[in-house]
């Protein structure tokens, strides 16, 4: 009898890449990264390939494009340790991927924020949010300060903007019964301005709200744990009703939390400044599960990697019962029917990039529609803005309306349109060539 196939997943926060570190001698940061690299690996060979790395926020540290070039560059190689592709990159934005000088520069932004902030329920907030958001001025100074981010980002389709498709971002994956966990990314972000404090940020119910769908759980990921949001007892009501597995970053203070209903797991920083009290460094792997017997029950296995000093190396932080892994159940309703009628899937690796040595090209192996598409996503995003032009002109994926967008914006709509209009092909085949020239 074949293993059962679990999800892996390795969640990383507050990596704080920053480019005001001295020239000389070694960083002691990158040693660090460096030193999570191997344990990914290692880490790998006991448990297996990852399906997806999950970044919370704070990727860089003060929102500025050079910090997340390094970031894509370290991507990479976390990618190579984990046995997967750059397309199984998810992330959102915390307040350090926030470009505090946009805010600094024009005072209209903070205006904005703390109009919101000021009133006085959260449904007038909600509507005061909304208010702004559908003014196209007002919608793209909102998003100005993270406009670094979001250009960084799009490669791995986890940008945010106010619009039916990104003002929250969703993927799923196939749980070994067949049904879905659906993975949510999260924008805390959007009113992050010069002085965050607890209860001062908002997410809205536009992105809290969770349609329940039979054979769907929910997975949840935002920088910041509601406690910091002035909508936080309403997003932690809507995330207990209907989100299994719920992922934080920002407090720097690795732990994990189980319920009847979920699991939340507050993430260590992969670099916490070194200045804190029991400065230590962590990271998360979650594998996911469903065990039909005796019922259908969604089991979580976390380990939790924490940095010790002596000797120095990455370990496993306990349970309370001494087990070096975290392990959680959640009973889930019966599947519909249909469903219950389809095999388990046997134990299977994750179909991943390889990258040629010989061309440095990325080719795809045993590639869903899904992934295709994220494949393509990500080899477009890292084309020069005149080569995404000619590609984007060559196929007349453009329309009018796109001229009011931001590049990012512009470019998102017109690979849609191309897996619409059925042009991958040809996305693909240019895409080819351009990487050639």
């Amino acid at each position: 009898m074949s293993a059962i196939a679990k999800l892996r997943f390795i969640h990383l926060s507050d990596i704080h890449f920053n480019n005001r570190a001295a020239s000389y001698g070694f960083d002691p940061d990158r040693e660090l990264r460096r030193a999570v690299e191997r344990d990914i690996a290692e880490m790998r060979v006991q448990l297996g390939n990852a399906d997806a790395i999950l970044i919370s926020g704070d990727i860089a540290y003060a929102g500025k494009r050079e910090e997340f070039e390094d970031a894509a560059e370290w991507l990479g190689d976390i990618c190579t340790a984990a046995g997967c592709g750059p397309e199984a990159v998810f992330m959102c934005p915390g307040n350090h991927d926030v470009d505090q000088s946009v805010i600094r520069d024009n005072p209209l932004i903070q205006d904005g924020h703390d109009a919101i902030r000021r009133e006085n329920t959260h449904y007038e907030r909600d509507t005061a949010l909304t208010r702004r958001l559908v003014q196209p001025g007002v919608r793209a100074l909102f998003y100005s300060p993270i406009a670094a981010y979001n250009e960084f980002a799009a490669r791995y389709q986890s940008s945010f903007f106010a619009d039916s498709k990104t003002f929250v971002w969703e993927h799923d994956f196939t749980l070994n019964d067949s049904s879905t966990l659906r993975l949510r990314g999260l924008n805390t972000a959007l009113l992050s301005g010069l002085a965050d404090q607890e209860r001062s940020l908002f997410l809205g119910s536009r992105a809290w709200t969770l349609p329940i769908h039979s054979g769907v759980e929910y997975m949840v990921m935002a920088h910041h744990p509601p406690s910091w949001l002035a909508d936080g007892r309403e997003t932690e009501r809507a995330f207990e009703n209907v989100a299994r597995i719920q992922l934080f970053g920002h407090e720097h203070d690795q732990r994990i939390m189980p319920g009847r209903d979920w699991v939340k797991l507050f993430a260590g920083a992969i670099n916490p400044h070194r200045a804190e009290s029991g400065w230590r460094p962590g990271y998360n792997i979650l594998e996911v599960y469903v065990d039909p017997i005796p019922d259908r029950r969604l089991k979580v296995e976390v380990h939790a990697r924490e940095w010790q000093g002596a000797p120095a190396q990455f370990r496993s932080i306990e349970d309370i019962r001494h087990d070096s892994v975290h392990r959680t159940e959640i009973k889930l309703p019966d599947l519909p029917e249909a469903m219950r009628t389809m095999a388990f899937l046997p134990a299977i690796s994750c179909p991943s990039l390889v990258m040629s040595e010989a061309k440095g090209e990325l080719e795809a192996k045993s590639v869903d529609p899904q992934q295709r598409f994220r494949i393509a996503v990500f080899r477009f995003f890292r084309l020069s803005l005149s080569k995404k032009n000619e590609i984007v002109g060559h196929l007349r994926l453009s329309e009018e309306s796109d001229s009011r967008l931001t590049d990012v914006e512009r470019f998102k709509l017109s690979l849609l349109r191309a897996r619409e209009r059925e042009q991958m092909d040809a996305i693909e085949a240019l895409m080819d060539k351009l990487e050639n020239d």
